[in-house]
């Protein structure tokens, strides 16, 4: 049977309801008439007109939209992704892959491959964005506040932890308390807590002013000593030990 004019939306609704009410409500750009895909319909007989060779196939109207990936991630199939032509953005978190998602998400995969963490190694992309495509996750799902007086929120996280490269530390704008890097850093952060001496008021910012970055002394200190005792010695450490505690020795 061919298509005629009366056959509208609300007819074919009459029979297909679960369909109508899928589309109607999570059909994106696929909320068209029924008849623009169903160009063939009412087969009754599927010995001689097999159902599969009148159901629309996705390229008609997309063409190979994703591209066709690559030897890593090939695109195979629209429906591994797309499980529900009639609601199409609605992708279960359950049917995704990493290799799936690399193929749209190329930005999010470069940052997440090019800065290897413990999210690159340990975690799927469907383990934080489980429940369907496009969920985002709370920090706090997987992650503990690094101490009791931090606010846990995703915007206080994000503020240092970029979301797909975590390790790559940035530090806000906003003072960085130092409760927030203790809760790394215990070992130093108590050692400077039990310091007698001015550092124990200056915040790992002021010397850390990125992380893992290590300053020298001479930016803070210049050369406070005469060049007769630094003929002996030619590291601030040799006495001072390290600038959490500096034991005089």
């Amino acid at each position: 049977i061919q298509p005629q004019p009366l056959h509208s939306v609300a007819q074919c609704a009459q029979c297909h309801i679960g369909v109508f009410d899928r589309i109607k409500d999570a059909g994106g750009k696929h909320q068209i008439e029924c008849v623009e895909c169903h160009t063939q319909f009412h087969m009754f007989n599927p010995k001689k007109r097999p159902y599969e060779t009148v159901i629309p196939q996705c390229e008609t109207c997309h063409g190979v939209f994703h591209g066709e990936g690559t030897k890593e991630t090939p695109l195979v199939d629209c429906a591994s992704c797309h499980t529900d032509p009639h609601a199409p953005l609605i992708i279960p978190g359950a049917v995704l892959s990493n290799n799936a998602c690399m193929s749209c998400h190329t930005k999010e995969t470069k940052q997440i491959t090019d800065n290897v963490s413990r999210h690159t190694t340990e975690v799927s992309c469907s383990d934080c964005h489980h429940v369907k495509h496009g969920y985002i996750p709370k920090c706090n799902e997987c992650h503990e506040s690094h101490s009791p007086e931090h606010k846990m929120d995703d915007a206080a996280c994000m503020s240092c932890h970029p979301v797909h490269m975590p390790a790559k530390i940035t530090y806000s704008k906003k003072e960085t308390p130092n409760l927030i890097c203790a809760g790394c850093h215990d070992k130093a952060y108590g050692l400077l807590q039990n310091n007698i001496t001015k550092h124990t008021d200056v915040k790992c910012s002021d010397c850390h002013s990125a992380h893992k970055r290590i300053p020298l002394c001479s930016e803070c200190h210049g050369m406070p000593h005469s060049k007769r005792m630094m003929q002996d010695t030619t590291k601030c450490g040799d006495c001072h030990s390290i600038a959490h505690n500096l034991p005089v020795s």
